[in-house]
């Protein structure tokens, strides 16, 4: 590997710059887990964009490096557009790495972050997509086990692709521990039990019940209370914290969330097929025939009309965005009234134009002193107060480390600031805040967790 850097701190495993095996340079980190950090890389070779996921220097345990060869592996053994493909495995040095398809686009976690709600549309395409890409994997006897919004990756056109399969287990694997994100854990993986796709079932039902709702179904101040809450309390219901989903949706979303697995979708592919029926209903129905009605009477009136058709399953948020009903219609019974118009006055001749007055010689003009540059004025500022959840966090913005949590900032007025929050343990996360006197902005940061029973 060419170096053009000093020697790397013990946590970063490479620097922008560094070029592995002579073919993939690192360009910039887009974010780092529980089990290393992923970079946006270049191949030189084919002149391609790359994601390269390298475990930090010094991770050797090796239950790490199992679970990461594990997660190249499993990769590679499924091919599906919902799944990002691997292009290779190697070893730099101490730190290994792994080469994958870059995907452009967000995870579904800094889009929740901006607009906690998203449609029932949305949440009925990303549920569809997300249980195809699970099809595949658990056809191939593979579990992921982390299921939650930053592992799910929505490109500019909103296809979604789930990423990082850093702990998939084979089904009806068990184990001495159960590792995931508390939010999203299925009841049956807390006291380390076999696991099968319904694990994943229930995660992405709780990704669809926050999508719908604007927070997850269980919170709590510590993982274990996330975990005790998940495992032994109800879900506040559905339908009370998204009165505008469509019913048939929440009930679809609950029922992936039962606790116990027997009682939720056999599989992947059995709640797509129920959330796709959910959209189905006689909406489409009337809107065809409405549509047919509207050509009718376009073509024997004259008229324009445009009907809405009506969803018996939509909420009246959803009919109130179908559209406009009618747009104008036109009677053959009785002609338009024309207003009659009136006839102006006539128009009076101008008054003649006289000969303008003669045009004195102007003062001549004295040459003024050079001006020099007014010095810009200092552009205002504000104090931002920045606070994490758990405390000392490191606060960087734009890679720059400006110190740990709680933190005082001044930033020019109304200028965006985004940052980004790391703690050892836990998923990073970003803030942002428009400056103003007084503004602060909190980050709460998600345990990478694992649970020793």
């Amino acid at each position: 590997m060419t170096k053009a850097t000093p020697p790397l701190p013990q946590s970063d495993p490479f620097r922008p710059g560094d070029v592995v095996e002579g073919r993939y340079r690192i360009d910039g980190e887009v974010g780092r887990g529980g089990m290393g950090v992923v970079y946006r890389g270049t191949d030189l070779t084919l002149k391609r964009p790359v994601a390269i996921k390298a475990l930090r220097p010094g991770d050797g345990d090796p239950d790490l490096l199992a679970r990461f060869l594990r997660e190249a592996r499993a990769l590679a053994s499924v091919e599906h557009p919902g799944l990002v493909p691997v292009y290779g495995v190697g070893r730099e040095g101490g730190t290994f790495y792994m080469v994958m398809k870059f995907v452009e686009g967000e995870t579904l976690a800094q889009i929740l972050r901006r607009e906690p709600r998203l449609p029932a549309a949305s949440v009925r395409r990303l549920v569809i997509e997300v249980c195809d890409a699970l099809a595949a994997l658990h056809g191939n006897g593979l579990v992921h086990r982390d299921l939650k919004p930053g592992n799910l990756i929505l490109g500019p056109d909103g296809r979604v692709t789930v990423m990082d399969l850093g702990i998939v287990k084979t089904a009806g694997d068990g184990s001495a521990a159960a590792l995931g994100t508390p939010k999203y854990m299925a009841p049956e993986m807390i006291g380390g039990q076999p696991v099968d796709g319904r694990a994943d079932v229930y995660a992405l039902g709780v990704i669809a019940y926050q999508t719908l709702a604007g927070q997850p179904p269980f919170d709590g101040p510590t993982p274990m209370a996330i975990l005790y809450k998940a495992a032994h309390e109800a879900p506040p219901p559905l339908r009370e914290r998204a009165p505008d989903a469509p019913r048939a949706l929440t009930a679809a979303v609950e029922k992936a969330m039962a606790k116990d697995p027997a009682q939720r979708y056999p599989d992947a592919a059995s709640f797509a097929a129920t959330v796709q029926a959910a959209s189905a209903g006689r909406g489409g129905q009337l809107r065809f025939v409405a549509a047919m009605v509207g050509l009718f009477l376009l073509g024997a009136l004259g008229a324009v009309l445009t009907a809405g058709g009506g969803d018996d399953d939509a909420t009246p948020a959803e009919k109130r965005d179908a559209g406009p009903k009618v747009a104008a219609t036109a009677s053959a019974a009785s002609p338009p009234t024309v207003a009659p118009v009136s006839v102006a006055a006539p128009v009076t001749a101008a008054a003649p134009i006289t000969a303008a007055a003669p045009v004195t010689a102007a003062a001549p003009v004295s040459v003024a002193a050079p001006v020099t540059a007014a010095r810009p004025p200092e552009p205002a500022t504000a104090s931002i107060k920045v606070t994490s959840d758990p405390t000392g966090a490191a606060v960087l913005e734009g890679g720059r480390n400006l110190g740990r949590t709680p933190l005082t900032l001044r930033r020019p007025v109304a200028k965006p600031v985004v940052l980004r929050l790391r703690r050892e343990g836990y998923a990073d996360t970003e803030v942002s805040v428009v400056p103003q006197e007084g503004a602060s902005v909190h980050g709460k940061l998600d345990a990478m967790f694992e649970l020793v029973p």
